[in-house]
């Protein structure tokens, strides 16, 4: 472990937390400047054993943070532009409609397809190819780019399926070649058989799942994550849920990452900062990634305050979320996971537990943890 004398509030704050969490544990990194401030961890990864240096966890939706980092990575190159349509990296995805979306409309949750509309299964998702090819056929939920709607699950598939045809690599191997490797720092979209034993056991307070009226809003939001038959819709199953080892496995860019607080933390410094020799990508692409923010609410008129999408990333938005200035940047996921960067401060930050709440707030932990690091800081 480690902390920097002048973060050591910051510190106690995520003890504090960590230690009245029902169950479970955490663990926190941060970065200022390419050098660690903060390398911490508390509580249990799985019952009767204590959280490791190299535990990791399902971090849900804050995957979508270095799914969106590879997509910049590719920008970067010249190997993608976000306002060419789709269909020119993906053919067969025009069915349905869809012939005038572009990439940087999947990016801002924008595509009509936050959700599929086909009963996929299990298999399916473990094949990958069902997912997209269903995707493609698709008719949108509703008109593409008249308004946003949070792809939960989907957008891995859809920029998988784009960067594959554009490079020739699935996920999992463009995260390790333009991420994992270079940085020397573990995150998987799909996990080696191998370290299952490193991954922490997750538990929530789910409450239980009701059969909502077909199509209305929270039937969408419910097929975003189950993709129809092919997740139960509970976080913490053993079977067809997120403790299931094979869902470890899939390809699930959109919501199944599986890594640790010190690599999302080092991830978005090197957005930043040069950390340990590398900067990922440069400030002109990071100032384009989070200068097209959604305006307004979304399709479904959910009450403020919520995120604000830009291209790939949640930017500042101080009522929904502390900031540390108007240019921070990330992505946070479901109970609790946050990871994000500071342009102003140079920061990276990661935060990863394993104690998963629905029906509290499990945003409220790195929440508290941000605000003391604001004070911290002086930001």
């Amino acid at each position: 472990m480690y902390i920097d004398a002048k973060f050591e509030p910051v510190a106690e704050k995520f003890f504090a937390l960590t230690t009245a969490q029902p169950h479970g544990g955490a663990a926190l990194s941060i970065i200022q400047h390419g050098e660690p401030v903060i390398d911490i961890w508390a509580g249990e990864e799985r019952p009767g054993k204590p959280w490791q240096a190299d535990t990791k966890s399902v971090i849900f939706s804050t995957s979508k943070g270095l799914l969106s980092i590879i997509g910049h990575y590719l920008i970067e190159q010249g190997l993608l532009d976000p306002d060419e349509k789709v269909a020119h990296y993906w053919p067969e995805f025009a069915a349905g409609g869809k012939e005038n979306v572009t990439v940087a409309m999947i990016m801002r949750h924008r595509s009509g397809l936050s959700a599929v509309r086909e009963d996929l299964t299990f298999e399916d998702m473990q094949a990958v190819t069902p997912v997209e090819d269903a995707l493609a056929r698709q008719v949108p939920i509703w008109e593409p780019d008249t308004g946003y709607l949070y792809h939960a699950g989907t957008i891995g598939h859809l920029l998988g399926k784009i960067y594959f045809n554009i490079t020739g690599k699935r996920l999992n191997q463009l995260l390790q070649e333009v991420i994992a490797t270079p940085l020397g720092v573990e995150a998987y979209f799909g996990t080696p058989e191998n370290i299952e034993d490193q991954i922490a056991e997750l538990k929530s307070d789910d409450a239980p799942l009701i059969d909502y009226p077909f199509e209305s809003p929270l039937y969408w939001n419910r097929r975003a994550m189950t993709f129809g038959r092919a997740l139960t819709g509970h976080v913490d199953d053993f079977l067809g849920g997120f403790n299931d080892p094979r869902t470890h496995q899939l390809e699930f860019a959109g919501a199944g990452g599986v890594t640790n607080a010190r690599a999302v933390a080092k991830t978005y410094s090197s957005l930043v900062h040069e950390t340990d020799g590398l900067r990922l990508i440069n400030d002109k692409t990071i100032e384009a990634a989070i200068s097209r923010p959604n305006p307004g609410r979304n399709v479904f008129g959910d009450p403020e305050p919520y995120p604000i999408h830009s291209l790939g990333f949640i930017v500042a938005n101080p009522e929904h979320s502390p900031v540390l200035s108007d240019k921070t940047f990330g992505h946070d996921g479901l109970g609790g996971q946050q990871g994000f960067a500071d342009q102003k401060f140079k920061i990276g930050f990661g935060y990863v537990t394993n104690w998963i709440p629905m029906v509290a707030d499990g945003m409220a932990r790195h929440r508290e943890i941000t605000r003391v690091l604001i004070d911290t800081l002086g930001a």
